[in-house]
């Protein structure tokens, strides 16, 4: 495994518990920082496979 995917999945687990904090407060700072996270997992992740 490349070191942008092995950075992917703890940002993906962040990513998915800010979001279900988010969903279950109706606070919308976690979902912005949930989605960023998602994102951010997402283009580590095609980085790392491309590699």
């Amino acid at each position: 495994m490349n070191t942008f995917s092995i950075i992917a999945i703890p940002f993906f687990a962040a990513a998915m518990v800010l979001i279900t904090l988010g969903a279950s407060r109706r606070n919308s700072a976690c979902f912005i920082v949930g989605g960023v996270l998602m994102a951010s997992s997402v283009v580590n992740a095609v980085i790392g496979m491309t590699l």
